[in-house]
């Protein structure tokens, strides 16, 4: 028996193993029956005549009905093409049923939200994002900002942030609203503190993320904790209510450094 790759790549569009062990031995024959597909394909003799006419189904072999059958491969081109014509069906398929999902699941009753604390912890920078504000944007992928934006936008949610700061960092932060002023043009409200103290995100009424910084490490955040607790949501929201009710509106506010109270007074 040849050994032939089974081309993972093909489960995308939902061959089972056996599948595509004897279609790549059917595209190394060009004509074949079921004998030669088991003996070279590594294909069970009960699996074979199934996976042959699902391959037919889908228009990626061709069948005689002879005795015995033969069974015939297309074009490598015609085989390449009907796979990712198989690929955009099922993509469409899935995309028209997603918001059945989405409602299917919305519907479930929540009999043990928040009745029990769930920690996860992310280490560095980059899990942090992934794994932890991909919450705030309900999808995969980056660029971060453009995903939270485009989730807030379709879903009309309130994304309000605090931006906290100091004399040392303030400069980093107007860079950052500079660079990042189309990503963060979709924030319902937006205002300055420097009193905010550790950074933290609330998403809804029962997760929030929690950033770990540190001074020493290159970048300073080196973990993320993302909790799920009611009480802990709750006090946190209350929190940051109370902040932003402080907070400035317009960094236009901060008209003096008090630093500059304590050098003396220009000679005269």
């Amino acid at each position: 028996m040849t050994r032939l790759p089974d081309y993972a790549v093909l489960e995308e569009v939902g061959l089972t193993l056996y599948e595509r062990k004897a279609l790549i031995a059917l595209m190394v024959f060009g004509v074949a029956d079921a004998a030669a597909l088991c003996r070279e394909g590594g294909v069970p003799t009960s699996k074979i005549y199934l996976a042959m006419e699902k391959l037919a189904g889908l228009g990626l072999a061709q069948i005689q009905p002879t005795r015995p059958k033969l069974f015939a491969a297309l074009a490598p081109d015609a085989v390449a093409d009907r796979v990712i014509e198989i690929a955009r069906e099922r993509a469409e398929r899935f995309a028209t049923r997603a918001p059945d999902l989405r409602e299917l699941l919305m519907s479930l009753p929540g009999r043990v939200r928040g009745k029990q604390t769930f920690v996860d912890l992310a280490f560095g920078a980059e899990s942090h994002v992934k794994r932890h504000l991909v919450h705030l944007a309900a999808a995969r992928g980056f660029q971060i900002l453009q995903r939270i934006a485009r989730n807030a936008a379709e879903k009309k949610v309130r994304h309000q942030v605090v931006f906290g700061f100091s004399y040392q960092n303030a400069q980093r932060l107007v860079e950052f609203l500079r660079d990042h002023r189309t990503e963060i043009r979709h924030l319902t409200g937006v205002r300055y503190s420097g009193e905010l103290g550790h950074p933290f995100h609330v998403v809804d009424e029962e997760v929030v993320v929690l950033p770990l910084d540190h001074p020493f490490v290159h970048g300073g955040r080196f973990a993320s904790l993302l909790i799920r607790d009611v009480e802990l949501a709750r006090d946190l929201t209350h929190g940051f209510e109370e902040l932003w009710r402080k907070a400035m509106r317009n960094l236009q506010e901060i008209n003096f450094d008090p630093r500059r109270s304590q050098e003396p007074p220009p000679a005269a």
